[in-house]
């Protein structure tokens, strides 16, 4: 009779009062979405810090470099030749903007690829270029050989745009003078009116350069002018007295 009551006796807590429990697990973040968090922090940082910062730099450098090789295209080019040039990335520039604008569905890929021509060939042109610039900045007309030496008087000339120069008479000493052709305003020359064939090839020239060069002047008169036409005919010639 005791063991068919202990059998009924339904069992209860154990002695130490203690109560099973079950684990409790915190769920896993699925990895694709960890790795599209890492993205788009990713992307926020390129968006709103990177791009911000690196594009005027870029930018600037890239206009830089285009003006650069740009002015050396025009000063090698001479008067006509620097027409010629602007001229023709002028019109480059229009037709590539129209036929951008008719094409609103071209792709990222061509537009940059266009743009990336014309600043190649920018950049190929000043760097083809930068010898005959150079030279064209330090010398002194196609053919002139300037005397050697240190210049012992400096003489400037300003060519205003009235047509004429700032005097009609100059004086300086006899030997090298170095000649600084200021620019006054509008486009002139400034030549030599002589029976010396090295000095006849002599020329500066604003705004384009070069603007100074040497001559070897003796004692007497010279006459210098300006040998663009019309320009001595309305009076832009004056005398150098060598002394």
């Amino acid at each position: 009779m005791a063991d068919d009551e202990a059998a009924a006796t339904p069992s209860g807590p154990s002695e130490s009062g203690a109560v099973a429990t079950t684990e409790e697990t915190t769920p896993a973040v699925p990895t694709a979405e960890l790795a599209a968090a890492r993205d788009a922090h990713r992307e926020a940082v390129q968006t709103r810090v990177l791009i911000p910062l690196l594009l005027p730099l870029i930018t600037a450098v890239a206009v830089l470099i285009y003006v650069l090789n740009l002015s050396r295209a025009l000063l090698a080019g001479g008067k006509w030749g620097a027409l010629a040039i602007a001229s023709i990335i002028t019109v480059t520039i229009l037709v590539g903007a129209a036929f951008i604008s008719s094409r609103p569905r071209l792709r990222t890929s061509t537009l940059v690829m266009l743009v990336s021509t014309l600043f190649a060939l920018v950049i190929a042109s000043g760097l083809t270029t930068i010898g005959p610039s150079e030279e064209k900045e330090t010398g002194g007309g196609g053919g002139y050989q300037p005397p050697a030496g240190a210049p012992v008087a400096t003489l400037s000339v300003t060519a205003e745009p009235a047509l004429k120069f700032d005097a009609t008479d100059y004086t300086v000493k006899a030997g090298v003078v170095q000649v600084n052709y200021v620019d006054g305003g509008g486009t002139h020359t400034l030549n030599f009116d002589t029976s010396d064939p090295n000095l006849q090839k002599f020329e500066l020239d604003v705004p384009g350069g070069p603007k100074t060069g040497k001559v070897d002047l003796k004692p007497g008169k010279y006459t210098i002018y300006c040998n663009i036409p019309g320009h001595r005919a309305a009076g832009m010639q004056a005398t150098i007295t060598v002394q």
